[in-house]
């Protein structure tokens, strides 16, 4: 199971932060589990078959774009960086430079059964706006950008303007039965990868958002916190 910071709970993440940027009932919905997690002090749990996979495979994955790419890559774990109080993110990796300073946040992902899906919706859904990536992983790109440049500011580092999307296959996996699939594919089309710099206009857009989004939770954490016999009384219904 993966096990992710408790300083995440009720805050707004990298990862469904561009349900903000939706609107209507996609962000009503993720600004209510936020509530939801604020009341309880639990975290949806994000453990299954695929992310398992993915957590086996990370390292390697991390390991291969190395070798490709001739850039220092580090795993960051499960390790949370806040943006501020309200907001943050938990990227899979980091780039650095020979004296450990943070260069360039990764997200690297190890998909089982949408490896070739995802490569098309990067041909098919990238526009030049989001540096030819699909809007959702650039969005989530900024904010891991924003998260590590949070914590290179307190360091007294400059801040973080790059991000890698990268995405690898196996070359074996298990398939429903047990069976073993060999995936007879060289490296080079088992991993790809973008990189994407800051874009400061979607990253104080960002930040709106969630001002906005922290003011519904906290009425909606009120709620619920609420027996049926004081609802009147709040003037919320």
């Amino acid at each position: 199971m993966q096990t992710l910071s408790n300083d995440r709970i009720g805050n707004f993440t990298a990862s469904s932060g561009h349900k903000l940027f939706t609107g209507g009932k996609t962000s009503e919905t993720y600004i209510f589990e936020k509530a939801e997690e604020k009341v309880t002090g639990r975290q949806k749990e994000f453990s299954n078959k695929h992310t398992d996979h993915g957590l086996i495979y990370e390292a390697e994955a991390l390991h291969h774009f190395t070798e490709l790419t001739g850039l220092l890559c580090e795993s960051l774990g499960n390790e949370y960086f806040p943006i501020n109080e309200n907001c943050g993110a938990t990227p899979d990796a980091k780039i650095v430079n020979f004296d450990n300073v943070i260069l360039a946040s990764v997200d690297a992902k190890c998909p089982t059964t949408t490896f070739f899906k995802q490569k098309i919706d990067f041909i098919r859904q990238s526009k030049p706006k989001y540096q030819h990536v699909p809007k959702e992983y650039f969005i989530q790109g900024q904010l891991q950008m924003m998260a590590l440049t949070a914590h290179n500011l307190k360091l007294g580092h400059p801040p973080v303007l790059e991000h890698y999307l990268v995405r690898y296959l196996t070359s074996s996996d298990t398939d429903y039965f047990g069976n073993t699939i060999e995936y007879d594919l060289p490296l080079e089309e088992r991993i790809f990868y973008q990189n994407i710099v800051a874009d400061f206009e979607i990253q104080e857009q960002f930040l709106q958002l969630v001002d906005n989004a922290v003011l519904e939770r906290d009425i909606v954490v009120k709620l619920l916190k609420s027996t049926f016999n004081q609802l009147e009384q709040l003037d919320l219904i």
